[in-house]
C-alpha cells in the first residue's frame, strides 16, 4: 500500500511539475512577445516622429522666398523643357519662374515624403486610422505647395491671387519667418499632434544632456 501512494505521490508531483514548467513557458512566451512588440513599438513611434520633423523643416525650407540665382535657373530650364515637350499646354513667362521654385524644391526633396509614407502600414498597426489621417494631412502639403506653385506661375499677377503667394512662401520680417504666418501654424498643429501621441511613448528611454 505505501509503495502505491509513493508511486501516485510521484506521479502527482511529476504533473504538478510538468504543467508549471508549462505555465512558466507560457508566462515567459508571453512577457517576451509583451517585451518585444513594446520595444518595437517605441522605435516606430521614435522613427515616425524623426519623419515628421524632417517633413516640417523640409516645408519651412521650400517656403523660404530667398531665392538662389541657381534655383531660379532649374525652374527656368524645367519650364523650358515642359514647354517642349507638351507645346500649347506649358509656356514660358520669365516674370513668373521664381513662382515655380517651391515646387522645383519639393520634386528634388520627394525622398523625405517618401520616408514619412513608408511607415504608414507599420503605423496602422498599432494606432489605426488616426494617424493615417494625420500622416495624410502633413504629407497633403507637399502636393498642395506643388499645385499653388503651378497655379501661381499660369496666373495673373493680381490681387486674386495673392492668397497663392502667400502658401507657396512665407512672410519674413528682419530675416525671420513671422509668427502667424497660417500655413506654418497648421503644419505645426499637425507635428504637435503627432508629438502628443508619439513623445510619452519613447521620452522616457532619452538621456540627459550633459554639456
Amino acid at each position: 500500500m505505501n509503495i502505491i501512494k509513493k508511486m501516485i505521490a510521484t506521479d502527482i508531483i511529476s504533473c504538478t511539475a510538468s504543467v508549471a514548467t508549462a505555465i512558466i513557458a507560457v508566462v515567459a512566451l508571453y512577457t517576451w512577445k509583451h517585451e518585444f512588440i513594446g520595444k518595437k513599438k517605441i522605435e516606430l513611434a521614435a522613427e515616425i516622429m524623426r519623419a515628421v520633423y524632417e517633413v516640417q523643416d523640409l516645408y519651412i525650407g521650400v517656403r523660404m522666398p530667398i531665392i538662389a540665382k541657381v534655383e531660379h535657373d532649374e525652374a527656368l530650364e524645367w519650364i523650358k523643357a515642359e514647354a517642349a515637350a507638351h507645346p500649347g499646354n506649358a509656356d514660358v513667362y520669365l516674370e513668373r519662374v521664381n513662382h515655380l521654385v517651391p515646387h522645383q524644391r519639393l520634386i528634388r526633396q520627394q525622398d523625405v515624403i517618401e520616408k514619412l509614407r513608408s511607415l504608414q502600414n507599420q503605423a496602422y498597426m498599432y494606432w489605426g486610422n488616426e494617424i493615417i489621417i494625420a500622416i495624410l494631412k502633413l504629407t497633403d502639403y507637399n502636393f498642395r505647395i506643388m499645385q499653388a506653385s503651378k497655379d501661381l506661375y499660369y496666373g495673373k499677377d493680381t490681387p486674386e491671387y495673392k492668397p497663392l503667394y502667400d502658401f507657396i512662401f512665407c512672410e519674413m520680417k528682419d530675416g525671420k519667418v513671422i509668427s502667424d504666418d497660417k500655413v506654418n501654424k497648421d503644419i505645426n498643429d499637425i507635428v504637435e499632434e503627432f508629438r502628443r501621441n508619439l513623445e510619452p511613448l519613447y521620452k522616457d528611454k532619452q538621456s540627459k544632456w550633459m554639456a
